[in-house]
């Protein structure tokens, strides 16, 4: 699996929020939204179904 970069746009207030909580988890930023992401696929599938992924 490679780690690929993404360009977020995200309002200050949400941002400093984050930064925030990342903290208070001993995370950095970019690990908190990898945790949350992870989360939030984690709960979609449960209710959704496994999203299968084809390699390119």
């Amino acid at each position: 699996m490679s780690i690929l970069r993404y360009t977020l746009r995200i309002e200050d207030e949400t941002l400093e929020k984050l930064r925030y909580i990342a903290d208070d988890n001993f995370r950095t930023v970019n690990k908190e939204l990898e945790k949350i992401i992870k989360i939030h696929i984690a709960q979609y599938e449960e209710r959704n179904g496994k999203i299968e992924v084809i390699p390119k």
